[in-house]
């Protein structure tokens, strides 16, 4: 309610000023003492003040001076000269003075307005994400929806309002899920009857959860009929053509897409082409043919992101969760698993940007050898690790250019800044030839005896460069068996079973590197085992 602060020393005028402005959403407040005028302005809550225009040039600036000292901002207008018939004035210059601060005033809260909506919509946007932080099928695909509604809604001239609203609706339309069992949701297969009825009261449900929520907008149309149907198979009430509100039908289509394209528990996700061949296909019966079109125009215009992945091992999706609300999910991917196996066949399968692990989930030597087959992967021999320690204390065993650090407790903020910094440090160097540097440790970290076992189990075809003091030898496998072994002017098992021995030095993996002369014919596990006998022998001989 706005309120009016009228100053005459004339009751008379006074009491024609307050029938003027009063209103139902208007309180008027009367004085006739300049102290007054001050004392209410700087305890109370005024928005204009008129004043009797019959004060003299000086009086009017220093009444315009206490008022806006008192109360800076507020709007004063004074009346003119009272008419023959008594009727109240106002000066062309006060009044064009009043229309522009007016002006001013409204566009301020215009402005405003917009803010606080655009806060409304990104606050929904992020309260979402934390939301679906754990949901590995639906995590950001309302954002997704979001961002391609507004394109849409933009690209058909809408107003903004219209916009504004679209893309909240898009934002909140499966709150209703909420109550639906997450199994159900999570389940490798089509849904059946019963569960397609329970599934198809989640607009319903959504409706009535965000009716008591007084938007700005009208939403409850849309959110209630972003599953119809053009021709009328939908659900929840059957609507058909226009009788599908239009934000409806501009979110049908792009969530559509969404789902299309996302991964489900129970197929694959389609390519972008396969996606929009489906809703070319089904323009006319499941989508507005001509939102369709406009649809096919946007979509062709936004350029798929170039992403990264970034491949994570941890027990608890902890660090998941937190790379999931800190990164740009649009550009970058977060495979999670939770076990030494499944990090080892992804890895193979496809090549990661980066490889996060937890080492707590690991004894201290499982995770050496688990760290050595991994490095041992060729494909990804050049990528970037982010091992994640316990605290600042515990010890750095792996070091290189490609391995970092971070302690718990993991802050967000620097767990975010530091994988960025390793993503565009891989991006802005050139690939690297496997041959050219080789993988690199010390004997300290992994002996001979767990260098040899770890290509034989990824049947590696390597050369192994040994230095320990002024010691040199090196290690040849094919296929993971070893087939030469050189040390000095020694060779073969000899020479094998004397690098077994040494537990201080460097060694260098060249993969792909093979020799002509094989000077050991046996398996790996029996040339470990005789080599370990003859070790043994020679300390007690010594």
């Amino acid at each position: 309610m706005s309120r009016i602060l009228i100053f005459s020393s004339n009751p008379d005028e006074s009491r024609r000023l307050a029938d003027l402005v009063r209103s139902d959403d208007t309180t008027v407040v009367e004085s006739s003492s300049p102290l007054t005028v001050m004392h209410i302005l700087k305890t109370d809550r005024i928005d204009l003040v008129v004043a009797s225009q019959g004060l003299s040039d000086i009086e009017k600036d220093v009444f315009r001076n206490l008022v806006e000292t008192s109360a800076p901002g507020v709007s004063i207008l004074f009346t003119g000269p009272p008419s023959m018939d008594g009727k109240i004035s106002f000066s062309p210059s006060d009044f064009g003075r009043f229309v522009r601060e007016g002006v001013k005033l409204y566009t301020g809260l215009k402005d405003k307005i917009k803010d606080l909506k655009d806060f409304s919509i990104s606050f929904a946007d992020r309260l979402l994400q934390i939301f679906e932080v754990d949901d590995k099928y639906f995590f950001n695909n309302s954002n997704l929806t979001a961002e391609l509604s507004e394109k849409i809604a933009r690209r058909m001239g809408l107003a903004e309002d219209m916009v504004e609203a679209i893309k909240m609706v898009a934002l909140l339309k499966d709150l209703g899920r909420v109550g639906i069992q997450q199994q159900l949701l999570e389940a490798e297969r089509r849904f059946d009857r019963k569960e397609m009825v329970s599934l198809k009261k989640h607009p319903i449900n959504t409706v009535e959860m965000l009716k008591q929520l007084n938007f700005p907008w009208n939403v409850e149309s849309m959110i209630a009929q972003h599953h119809e149907h053009y021709d009328g198979t939908g659900y929840p009430m059957g609507l058909k053509g226009r009788q599908i509100s239009l934000g409806a039908r501009i979110i049908h289509i792009a969530e559509s897409y969404v789902a299309m394209t996302a991964q489900r528990p129970y197929r694959k996700p389609l390519t972008k082409e396969e996606a929009l061949q489906e809703i070319i296909r089904k323009a006319g019966s499941q989508f507005d043919p001509e939102i369709a079109e406009i649809f096919l125009a946007v979509i062709k215009g936004v350029p798929e992101p170039a992403r990264t992945s970034v491949l994570l091992l941890e027990r608890a999706p902890n660090v998941a969760s937190l790379l999931k609300l800190g990164l740009d999910v649009s550009k970058v991917g977060i495979i999670s698993v939770s076990n030494s196996f499944d990090a080892l066949r992804l890895a193979r399968q496809r090549t990661p940007d980066l490889i996060i692990v937890d080492v707590e989930i690991f004894e201290t030597d499982t995770f050496a050898s688990f760290f050595g087959r991994l490095q041992g992967v060729r494909t990804i021999q050049d990528r970037p690790f982010l091992l994640i320690v316990p605290d600042e204390y515990y010890p750095r065993r792996f070091e290189g250019e490609n391995v970092h650090y971070v302690s718990k407790p993991v802050e967000m903020s620097v767990l975010v800044s530091t994988i960025n910094k390793m993503l565009e440090g891989k991006k802005a160097k050139p690939e690297k030839r496997e041959d050219a540097s080789g993988l690199t440790g010390t004997l300290e970290d992994f002996s001979i005896d767990d260098i040899v076992q770890i290509l034989n189990i990824g049947l590696k075809t390597a050369k192994v460069e040994v230095v320990s003091g002024i010691r040199k030898g090196t290690i040849y496998t094919e296929g993971g068996r070893v087939v030469n072994a050189s040390v000095g002017s020694r060779a073969g098992k000899e020479a094998f079973a004397e690098m077994l021995g040494w537990t201080e030095g460097t060694f260098r993996i060249r993969h792909g590197e093979t020799i002509d002369q094989h000077n050991i014919n046996m398996n790996t596990m029996q040339l470990l085992l005789e080599s370990a006998k003859d070790q043994d022998s020679s300390r007690r001989s010594a």
